[in-house]
């Protein structure tokens, strides 16, 4: 989405508190935006048989070019991390207590049924709104931030922890150019800086200047200054 920007690092953390607090439903569903790098309709396309085998929750995600944006391209695995598996425990152990799970129901199901009584999916729109407002909880001024920016934070983690691979990141995220992918990487200040001191290469190991002992010693045995020697000598 255009316009969005990722979380800085204080924020993951305080958003992580925040929906450690909240229903379990709205804790898994940003939870897994958050930890598996999908865009929100991929998010809503995931059914129970996506996260759950025999049972337990499974290792991975394994999401299938029909579920993708686009309709094409190849599976998109990614591995549930420790954080995701405890908020799917929780929502689906309460969905369990309700009735028996079916592998092709949607994951996160809205309260409402469609027609038959068939289970669907919370609409996008939902779920954009469950986002917004955890975010508002987060930040006093969200702007910039939404659903989006949580697949942006995904991405900024995953090239910092592949060593800055944009290739890895053009797969994790499911891009088809590099191009796009560079987009969710906005430069680090800091980073950019650190990177433009060492183009520096004469210095590698700049030392450390050597202080006066006392005010005024620029030199001699005594510590006095050159002026105090010519007051002296006079």
């Amino acid at each position: 989405m255009a316009g969005s920007r990722p979380l800085t690092p204080r924020e993951e953390r305080l958003l992580l508190r925040h929906i450690r607090r909240i229903n379990a439903r709205d804790r898994a569903l940003i939870s897994a935006q958050m930890f598996l790098g999908f865009r929100i309709s991929e998010i809503l396309a995931l059914t129970i048989g996506h996260v759950v085998h025999r049972g337990h929750i499974r290792d991975r995600v394994a999401l299938p070019p029909r579920f993708l944006k686009g309709k094409r391209g190849s599976t998109r695995t990614v591995p549930i991390g420790q954080e995701l598996r405890r908020a799917l425990e929780r929502y689906l152990f309460q969905r369990a207590a309700r009735g028996p799970l079916q592998p092709h129901d949607p994951l996160f199901l809205s309260p409402r049924r469609g027609e038959g009584g068939q289970p669907h999916a919370i609409r996008r729109s939902m779920a954009q709104k469950i986002i917004k407002r955890a975010l508002s909880n987060i930040a006093p001024d969200p702007q910039g931030l939404s659903s989006h920016s949580l697949r942006k934070s995904w991405g900024l983690r995953l090239y910092e922890a592949s060593g800055h691979d944009l290739l890895i990141v053009r797969d994790g995220l499911g891009h088809r150019s590099v191009a796009v992918t560079q987009i969710y990487l906005p430069t680090s200040a800091d980073r950019m800086e650190a990177c433009m001191r060492e183009t520096d290469w004469t210095h590698r190991h700049p030392r450390r200047p050597k202080l006066p002992a006392k005010p005024g010693h620029f030199g001699g045995r005594t510590g006095e200054g050159a002026w105090e020697k010519k007051r002296r000598a006079a």
